[in-house]
């Protein structure tokens, strides 16, 4: 949009957005992890400006720049409001909608501006309950002035509207200071979603947020969800709430409201965890005889080409025991295997080599990448005991956790 429109022009023309009515408020949709179903949404500011949509990018900064972004914020608090007024009073299944807070709108000192009291305000109007609005504050927008921040943000929660960090990660607040705060929920930032099914740092970085957040008795959403691989790994690390475009993108309210009254959900359980076993090996005659051989012990047995598929498949399927081969040209299998003991670190992982590859094979058992290893050419009846050994392993290392799975006649 800016390149076809120089500054002085768009900032006159976002002055005159509001009265034109050509502001608009989406909803992207927040889903609950365990039951797949809506539980809340965020409110999203949009300009439709000349009959197209302008970029957020391309007007946000320059709102904040200009302090238009406090009129704005206004704006989108009051519709929010106004909008659940009406959803409620339709008989429309409701949800709680998050609305961002901008700094000056935390900064503001006018009596009325005070952000307590906008919010009263705003409420009353429509004689709506504290209930159904929460707030979003990034994580260094709280760290201003700490003191001032707190008190503002304990008397919002004693009025009953729940608060949350957004993009949490992406600022450098004080531990101390975030048990101080009157919190609901924390959002951990789409940086970290991207690749936590792939990158053990980021996996490590989601499952430290998301071990944080519930010692503290916050609920976690993970933004910028985009495939089914990042849903499944984040079910299994215990996240409470997603948002992004794999479910839904931001939606007019027509849309969202279409969506509810539908009672739009996402698959998110495994069901019954019964034996996986994932065969990963980059030649397909060698994925085929092992499947030949290890299907009659009755495995649900998933096979994959490529390592950097086989990790997205392990956050999808609920997988105890992999056979990787070592020599593939996408990645090595004791470096898959490793990725995956970071990642996965209670799956039981063999790696199946020729005698050329043992130094490699005896570098990655000292890194406890892997469990045991096969040559080539394997042995069928040896192969089958320890792939049935590999699953009673697993049971071990689940059985502190109350974890099992069904197991079927060796």
């Amino acid at each position: 949009m800016r390149g076809a429109i120089d500054r002085p022009q768009l900032e006159s023309a976002l002055r005159h957005a509001q009265e034109r009515k050509e502001l608009r408020v989406h909803y992207q949709p927040r889903v609950d992890l365990h039951n797949g179903q809506i539980v809340a949404a965020e409110a999203l500011l949009r300009w439709q400006h000349d009959g197209a949509l302008v970029q957020p990018n391309d007007f946000i900064p320059l709102a904040e720049e200009t302090g238009l972004i406090q009129r704005m914020g206004t704006w989108v608090l009051g519709e929010v409001c106004r909008q659940q007024r009406d959803w409620l009073d339709r008989g429309v299944p409701n949800v709680t909608i998050g609305v961002n807070v901008s700094q000056r709108q935390l900064r503001a000192r006018a009596a009325d501006e005070e952000l307590p009291a906008l919010c009263r305000r705003l409420l009353d109007a429509v004689d709506l309950d504290a209930r159904w609005i929460e707030l979003e504050l990034t994580e260094s927008l709280l760290m201003e002035t700490p003191e001032r921040t707190i008190a503002q943000l304990q008397e919002l929660n004693d009025a009953g509207i729940k608060l949350a960090i957004d993009d949490f990660g992406t600022g450098y607040s004080s531990l101390a200071y975030l048990t101080q705060l009157p919190l609901s929920y924390l959002k951990i930032d789409r940086s970290f979603v991207n690749h936590v099914c792939t990158e053990p740092n980021s996996a490590a970085v989601a499952r430290a947020i998301i071990g944080l957040a519930h010692s503290l008795r916050l609920t976690v959403i993970a933004e910028g969800v985009e495939t089914a691989a990042q849903l499944g790994f984040l079910r299994k690390v215990d996240c409470d709430e997603m948002q992004g475009f794999y479910f839904s993108r931001p939606l007019p309210a027509d849309q969202f409201e279409a969506m509810l009254v539908a009672g739009e959900s996402i698959a998110v359980s495994a069901g019954p965890s019964t034996e996986t076993l994932l065969l990963v090996d980059d030649e397909v005659s060698i994925l085929r005889s092992l499947t030949r051989l290890l299907r009659r012990d009755g495995y649900n047995i998933l096979t994959t080409t490529d390592p950097r598929e086989g990790l997205e498949m392990l956050s999808i399927n609920d997988v105890q025991v992999i056979i990787s081969d070592q020599r593939m040209p996408l990645m090595a299998g004791s470096e898959f295997l490793h990725r995956v003991r970071e990642i996965h670190p209670d799956t039981v992982r063999m790696m199946l080599t020729g005698y050329a590859d043992l130094e490699s094979v005896k570098d990655a058992i000292n890194r406890g990448a892997i469990w045991r290893y096969l040559t080539k050419p394997w042995e069928g009846d040896e192969l089958r005991r320890l792939v049935r050994e590999g699953f009673r392993e697993y049971v071990l290392r689940r059985g502190n956790h109350g974890n099992a799975i069904s197991t079927t006649p060796a």
